[in-house]
C-alpha cells in the first residue's frame, strides 16, 4: 500500500510555465497568419507580403521570429548586429524593400524585428520596409525595383541614406547601429554633434 507521501502530484504551474515559450511563439506565428498573406507581386520583385486587414500607424502588421542564426551575411538574411545576420521564418522572409516604405522596424522579444505601421495600410496593399533601416551593406538588393516617388535607385545601406531620412529621425532603425557613430550619416539629429556634420 502506498502511502500519499510517496506519490507524485502533477504540478499544474509548473507545466504552464514550460509552454509559456512556445505558446507565444505559436501566437506571433498566428498573429502573421491572421494580419498578412504572402502572394505574387505580379512583377520582376517575385513574392511579397500584402496586408490582410486595415491597419493604423503604430500596430504591430507582422512579427519576426529567427529561422536561424547565419554566420555571414547572405541574400535573404537580416542584419541583427555586428557580424551577425538571421533568416527570418515565414511570412518576414518575403517582405520586400522600399525606398518609401510602410512599416518600420523594432526589435522585439523574440530577439528579431517586428514590423510596425508608419502609415494607415488598407487591405491587399503590399507591406514594406526599408532594408538600409538595418544591413550596413545590402547585398540582397542590388538595383531598387519599389517604383516609389523617391526612390534612391538602390538599396544600399545604413551609412547611405540620407540625413533627413524620416526613419532616422524617428529612430526606427537596427539598434545596434547605434553603437558605431561613424556608420552614422552625417547630420542626424543629436549624434551629429558627436559624429559631425
Amino acid at each position: 500500500m502506498s502511502s500519499w507521501k510517496n506519490r507524485v502530484v502533477p504540478n499544474p504551474r509548473a507545466k504552464k510555465c514550460a509552454s509559456i515559450l512556445s505558446d507565444d511563439v505559436g501566437c506571433a506565428r498566428r498573429i502573421n497568419v491572421r494580419n498578412v498573406t504572402v502572394r505574387d507581386t505580379g512583377d520582376e520583385r517575385g513574392r511579397g507580403v500584402f496586408a490582410a486587414r486595415h491597419f493604423l500607424p503604430g500596430e504591430i502588421v507582422m512579427i519576426g521570429l529567427v529561422q536561424r542564426m547565419e554566420k555571414a551575411r547572405a541574400i535573404y538574411t537580416i542584419q541583427m548586429d555586428w557580424n551577425v545576420h538571421a533568416l527570418f521564418e515565414e511570412p518576414t522572409i518575403f517582405s520586400n524593400h522600399s525606398c518609401d516604405p510602410n512599416l518600420a522596424i523594432v526589435p522585439n522579444r523574440f530577439g528579431a524585428y517586428s514590423f510596425i505601421a508608419i502609415r494607415e495600410i488598407s487591405p491587399d496593399v503590399e507591406v514594406t520596409w526599408d532594408y538600409a533601416t538595418s544591413e550596413i551593406e545590402c547585398i540582397g538588393v542590388s538595383a531598387c525595383l519599389c517604383s516609389a516617388a523617391n526612390c534612391r535607385k538602390t538599396v544600399g545601406g545604413f551609412p547611405k541614406l540620407p540625413p533627413d531620412h524620416p526613419l532616422l529621425a524617428s529612430a526606427f532603425y537596427a539598434p545596434y547601429l547605434q553603437r558605431n557613430p561613424r556608420h552614422f550619416p552625417r547630420g542626424i539629429g543629436m549624434l551629429a554633434k558627436i559624429v559631425g556634420s
